[in-house]
């Protein structure tokens, strides 16, 4: 298992980071003591490559948000936001 943090905004402006837990098959996805949700690893890394109609599982959804920016939204923490491209490439190239 390897581990990625993406730094993030929740509703009130303060820091939070979503916990990527990157196993062989499965993606985690944890803010604090909470898995929001379990992506197949495959199918996270297929979206990743071309982002299209929004990519959603139990709390956490990818979106396209544009040409090019992807947009992440973890239930009830996190409103919608966009990664910067450098956090986008770091993810396809460990995802």
């Amino acid at each position: 298992m390897t581990g990625l943090g993406i730094d993030l905004r929740d509703t009130a402006g303060s820091a939070v980071t979503l916990e990527l837990r990157i196993f062989r098959a499965s993606v985690e996805c944890w803010v604090g003591d909470n898995c929001y949700a379990v992506f197949d690893r495959e199918a996270l890394r297929h979206w990743l490559a071309r982002p299209g109609t929004v990519l959603s599982y139990e709390g956490i959804s990818w979106a396209r948000a544009g040409q090019g920016v992807v947009a992440i939204t973890v239930d009830g923490v996190v409103p919608r936001w966009p990664l910067a491209d450098h956090v986008l490439d770091g993810l396809r190239s460990r995802i």
